[in-house]
């Protein structure tokens, strides 16, 4: 069955005799009523009675009307069975309006029909095309963000800059979309190794995805450190009558291959959940007998690569630089139990440490000793916390490459 006329001929073949029990009508014209061929007899029954009642009108369509008379003839004859005598006595026409109309009937199904199943297959069509060109585009984009990650493999973000940057790009768009845009909270320092660019572009095409299901038109944005990698929050109140998919709000939003982005609907709330990688960690061995300033330096550093490893004593330095391999060293040289600028000396002489940057952070102002002793920066306490992130940028840069994104730039005083 290749035409039109073929199924419509076909489908008054089977109403005639949709009460044979020896009759099996063909594959193609199962396909079209949307039911299994080798289910038989009972399953090509109600599809039939699915089709007709899919041509029932609104209950205040008047008797009179042709899609009403077309129904009641179908509902009549092949749902209740009746005779053609019989439809005739029941709406009250004759018997030979019955015959003329059960043609008109019979045409206005199978048209109904062969249209929903052309549609239907022009729809798979365009779905395994789309489909097809969803695929050549995500790969596309994962190219791309492969590249971008080659040439700057060290690159970082200021995740509170980004969401700033975002919210200035994202302006016009959002009025346009009538979607308010707030950054609600950021943790202080917060940094992920992400480029900046493709950050920005993940957040825009978020919000662009959550705004249409918002009740309210308002999202809000939280960004904070967890599990060890960050994570952003975009949140608004649900449209109540949508069922959404976790797809209807993250498709197609071009994420790196070390990102992960989810959605959840918790009743009135709406989640999207974007987790960045944290940057590596770089390991700062602090030396100090104030346990206050190694909480101080904890505190700066929240969020940023650095993690601090602190000792009150400098008399063990050798072997705790051997178990912990810091990556820098920073020396108060007011120590109780060691002269700090002979401590520094031997950091410099010793073959195991020499590689090591040491920035000496002391009340004693001694900034040309410091460096004439080798250290590889100098911070006269008291320190703000900006300057401390900022000399440990300086001798342990990320990358040449990323000097313009150092999360130092946007590191807050505290």
């Amino acid at each position: 069955m290749t035409t039109y006329k073929e199924f419509e001929l076909e489908l008054e073949e089977t109403l005639s005799r949709l009460h044979d029990p020896d009759y099996q009508a063909s594959a193609e014209l199962c396909a079209v009523l949307d039911c299994d061929f080798h289910d038989g007899l009972p399953a090509l029954r109600s599809a039939v009675h699915r089709a007709i009642e899919g041509l029932k009108p609104p209950p205040d369509t008047p008797p009179s009307a042709l899609a009403r008379r077309v129904y009641d003839l179908l509902y009549n004859r092949f749902v209740l069975k009746l005779t053609q005598e019989e439809t005739a006595y029941r709406l009250d026409i004759s018997r030979r309006t019955v015959n003329r109309l059960q043609h008109k009937a019979a045409h206005t199904l199978a048209s109904t029909l062969w249209e929903c199943s052309q549609a239907a297959a022009q729809r798979a069509t365009d779905g395994i095309a789309a489909d097809v060109q969803d695929l050549e585009w995500r790969s596309q984009v994962q190219r791309e963000l492969d590249s971008l990650w080659a040439k700057t493999p060290d690159a970082l973000t200021d995740v509170e800059e980004a969401l700033g940057n975002m919210l200035g790009v994202m302006g016009p768009l959002a009025a346009k979309l009538g979607t308010r845009v707030e950054v609600k909270s950021v943790q202080p320092g917060l940094v992920a190794a992400v480029h900046p660019v493709v950050l920005q572009q993940v957040l825009i095409s978020a919000v662009k995805r959550l705004a249409p299901h918002i009740s309210d038109g308002r999202i809000a944005i939280y960004a904070r450190l967890e599990d060890g990698n960050a994570k952003i929050t975009l949140t608004g109140s649900a449209v109540v009558e949508e069922v959404l998919s976790e797809a209807d709000l993250t498709g197609g939003i071009p994420i790196s291959r070390d990102m992960s982005i989810e959605a959840f609907i918790d009743g009135s709330q709406t989640f999207v959940w974007i987790a960045l990688p944290a940057p590596s960690k770089v390991t700062v061995l602090v030396v100090d007998d104030n346990e206050d300033m190694a909480r101080f330096y904890r505190d700066c550093t929240i969020g940023t690569r650095y993690h601090i490893v602190h000792t009150a004593q400098g008399s063990g330095l050798p072997e705790l630089v051997e178990t912990t391999n810091p990556d820098v060293i920073v020396l108060d040289v007011m120590l109780p139990d060691i002269d700090g600028w002979r401590l520094l000396m031997r950091l410099r002489e010793d073959i195991e440490t020499r590689s090591i940057p040491v920035i000496v952070c002391s009340v004693i102002r001694e900034e040309d000793l410091a460096l004439s002793l080798g250290a590889a920066g100098y911070l006269a306490k008291p320190v703000r916390p900006r300057q401390f992130v900022q000399a440990l940028d300086r001798v342990v840069p990320p990358a040449a490459a990323t000097d313009s994104i150092s999360p130092a730039n946007s590191v807050k005083d505290c």
